[in-house]
């Protein structure tokens, strides 16, 4: 009969990765951060944001096929374009997923505007104020296709959190998950046809401070997470 010997450092491994397995376990992700539990993206975000109202659709750059297909993972999109006195239009795009899974990188400009043959000629980040103490770190982009120059203006919300990068979005993913969290996803983007990029800013960060403003808790929760509703 043969008796199995253990030695000490085999017993180490195996209190090791019995610790292991029981910290994941312990630390599955299980608390839901949720900006909007009813999904109602359509209710949370105002028609009106004085000066700015809802106005007739324009032409929204989407991702390509391809992409769009993947795109599906978002339980919400929604596309409004806003017009005011003596300012080009503003298009709005929302995608929203109840739990994120990283599929924002599918809306991100950096990569369906190329996709839909657009170049992008500068790209930077910038800081976007929201409201008393709140701002969410996003980015700035000029895009040309043709004779048409669209500049956008963007950020991404993961629970509480506004990862500017890729790399940030997945390592925000794991370190929420690590802490036990579910975070929502949302990719908020504003766009302007205009060839001033300057002006254009400047016009997308003032809508973007009185679209809050003008939001209700639901809204706002939305825009820049629950913490900041």
């Amino acid at each position: 009969m043969t008796i199995a010997r253990f030695t000490r450092r085999e017993a180490a491994l195996g209190l090791a990765f019995g610790i292991t397995a029981g910290v994941t376990y312990a630390r599955r992700p299980t608390e839901l951060v949720v900006a909007i539990p009813s999904g109602n993206l359509n209710d949370a975000i105002p028609k009106q944001a004085a000066p700015w109202a809802m106005v007739p659709d324009v032409s929204f750059v989407l991702p390509p096929e391809d992409e769009a297909k993947a795109a599906a993972v978002y339980e919400k999109q929604l596309m409004r374009s806003y017009g005011a006195d003596g300012a080009p239009p503003i298009m709005l795009l929302i995608a929203y997923a109840y739990r994120q899974s990283g599929m924002l990188m599918v809306h991100r400009p950096e990569s369906c505007y190329p996709g839909s043959g657009f170049t992008i000629t500068d790209i930077r980040d910038v800081d976007i104020p929201l409201g008393k103490g709140i701002s969410a770190p996003g980015r700035f982009l000029t895009t040309v296709r043709d004779t048409r120059t669209e500049q956008v203006l963007y950020w991404t919300r993961l629970g509480n959190r506004f990862p500017v990068s890729w790399d940030d979005q997945r390592r925000s993913i794991a370190m929420q998950n690590l802490a036990g969290l579910v975070p929502d996803g949302a990719l908020i983007r504003f766009s302007i046809i205009d060839p001033d990029a300057k002006a254009a800013e400047a016009t997308m960060m003032g809508f973007a401070k009185t679209l809050f403003e003008s939001c209700g808790a639901s809204g706002r929760a939305l825009l820049a997470g629950p913490i900041n509703a």
